[in-house]
């Protein structure tokens, strides 16, 4: 049996790397009592998936991990249990049981959304105009970090949304998929404005046609 857990990661809990909650995870999995199911080998580790990485200092209203067990459990019991083994800033919102031969993760999410924001208000005219001449660029070059040194990359294929809110948010929706993921940093960056105070992702997402699904609604 899997399961797959959607849970919001807020407050200092943006602070943890992925290690660190790798670790957190796996020791409240054991501490809910949950029959966990381990990989072979020399050195087993309990079969956990999460999907996108996200950056360190980035919240999240929607995060997802899948959970491997040796046999059936109940959603709701183990949604009660698990919640009371986790530390502040993050709180399980689903837990919903995974039919075998479901796609993993990271198979299924192709698009992440975020939403950047500022203390002060933006000068809302001129960001505007820079949200509106970026998309209207074919190419969006950015310097990236590698294993070499930097590299460039046009990141304008991977921006799917890029707007404003009544309330002067930035609201993004990026590529987020194996095939190459654009981060809400490099967008600001392109778009030459100031580092937000604030970033959320608000949502993960498989696309199908025009209609944007959420991992706990493809299985």
């Amino acid at each position: 049996m899997r399961l797959r857990l959607k849970y919001s990661k807020i407050g200092t809990a943006a602070f943890l790397g992925h290690l660190e909650m790798l670790r957190l995870w796996q020791r409240a999995l054991r501490r809910a009592g949950l029959p966990l199911a381990y990989s072979k080998g020399f050195n087993p580790h309990p079969r956990l998936a999460f999907g996108p990485a996200l950056a360190v200092g980035v919240e999240s209203l929607a995060e997802y991990l899948d959970v491997g067990l040796t046999e059936e459990v109940n959603p709701v019991a183990t949604k009660n249990r698990l919640q009371a083994e986790l530390p502040a800033g993050l709180k399980l919102l689903k837990v919903i049981p995974v039919p075998d031969g479901t796609r993993a993760l990271t198979a299924v999410i192709d698009l992440a959304a975020y939403q950047a924001s500022w203390y002060l208000p933006p000068a809302v005219e001129l960001l505007q105009q820079r949200i509106e001449a970026l998309l209207a660029r074919e190419l969006v070059v950015v310097s990236c970090p590698g294993r070499r040194g930097e590299k460039l990359k046009d990141i304008r294929p991977g921006i799917y949304k890029l707007s404003l809110t009544a309330d002067n948010r930035l609201d993004m929706l990026l590529q987020s998929s194996a095939e190459g993921s654009v981060r809400p940093e490099q967008v600001i960056k392109a778009l030459d404005w100031q580092e937000p105070d604030r970033i959320v992702r608000t949502g993960l997402f498989t696309r199908r046609g025009d209609v944007l699904l959420a991992p706990e609604e493809v299985i």
